[in-house]
């Protein structure tokens, strides 16, 4: 399995995307490299020449190599990366080196779509520095920001599902009369089989690929803008971590389903109306020229456990969309509850002797 660098053509620095610039950025030497110049860049480095002895040898040569561990040799330090078969791109922990690997990104792993990061790493911490502002019951890691260090920019794999569906949906309604006369009161129920259809169209649902990422968390930073989609360029992953799909899109077609029959469900039922109940009764839904693209959407993720349980919070990094939720320190909560209670019985205490004293 070999590796992909990019590597600054003036001081050999590791270049990273800049969501800014929207360009490959070195933070040793501040050169800026648009893609394309970066590409050609990079075609003329691997092309072989005369005096170039042997391809494989020099690819063996620069570090490119599995242990029998199933760690990698980072190319720049020789230091040992964990990657396991998921990984697309990772950083090197001692020499910052951003490696791609390339065999988990091409072929049948490779992309059809991407959306590049807009949202900066700076942006994003100051988005969860003024999130946890404030809230004291955090745990004290919280409170002195060491959190932010596990804050990570990730390329979510995700499967994009577009199709035109006839949906054929039936509801039980009812409406409620009530009324009086001088000896009893009166309640009508009437009851309705109400049936509604049409024809929508679906483009790019998302579902995303990946085991790690919590459905709910993936559905909750939506929506992206797909404006944004640019065709698939390792280049982008430079800076960022990166998984390929390890949920295939057969299987994400049973959440891809389950989105459309809510969503089609939901735009026929908006039309009944006039009624006090709405149930519904009967729903079908039938999809043509079906089609699925695989897509690499960006996501700043933070993930951290807590009293055993495992907390995920998520940043849109095309939007800045943030959702989740962060753990509670129970040292702290009650210790504050404790407080809160001590100030209520001697408030209590005073207004008892206000009001009683004197009778007393």
């Amino acid at each position: 399995m070999d590796f992909v660098q990019y590597k600054c053509p003036c001081c050999g620095a590791a270049l990273v995307f800049s969501p800014k610039t929207q360009k490959l950025s070195c933070n040793s030497c501040g050169n800026q490299y648009d893609l394309e110049t970066m590409e050609e860049y990079e075609r003329e480095e691997q092309s072989p020449n005369e005096q170039d002895l042997d391809w494989e040898y020099r690819k063996e040569e620069q570090g490119a190599k599995r242990t029998e561990d199933g760690l990698y040799i980072c190319p720049s330090c020789g230091a040992e990366i964990e990657a396991d078969e998921n990984t697309v791109s990772t950083v090197c922990p001692y020499c910052n080196n951003v490696v791609v690997i390339q065999a988990a990104s091409s072929g049948e792993f490779e992309p059809d779509v991407m959306i590049p990061f807009q949202v900066k790493g700076d942006e994003a911490r100051q988005k969860m520095m003024h999130f946890c502002r404030g809230k004291r019951l955090l745990p004290k890691n919280f409170r002195d920001r060491s959190y932010l260090k596990n804050l990570r920019g990730c390329y979510v794999p995700y499967w994009l599902f577009d199709c035109k569906a006839s949906a054929d949906m039936s509801f039980h309604a009812t409406r409620v009369r009530a009324w009086s006369d001088s000896d009893y009161d009166y309640v009508e129920t009437s009851y309705y089989l109400v049936s509604r259809a049409g024809t929508m169209e679906f483009v790019h649902v998302p579902v995303d690929g990946s085991v790690e990422m919590d459905d709910n968390t993936t559905e909750s930073i939506e929506p992206f803008d797909y404006n944004g989609l640019t065709d698939f360029r390792q280049a982008y992953l430079a800076g960022y971590e990166t998984d390929k799909y390890d949920v295939d899109a057969k299987t994400a077609m049973g959440r891809a389903k389950q989105r459309l029959y809510n969503t089609a469900e939901q735009v026929l039922r908006s039309t009944v109306k006039g009624y006090e109940t709405v149930t519904v009764k009967r729903r079908r839904l039938a999809s043509q020229e079906g089609k699925v693209l695989y897509a690499l959407l960006p996501v700043w993720l933070f993930e951290t456990v807590y009293g055993g349980r495992k907390y995920q919070f998520a940043i849109n990094g095309q939007t800045g969309k943030m959702v989740g939720e962060l753990p509670v320190d129970k040292g702290a909560f009650w210790k504050y509850l404790c407080g809160f209670t001590a100030i209520g019985t001697v408030v209590c205490s005073v207004v008892g002797i206000l009001l009683f004293g004197g009778v007393l």
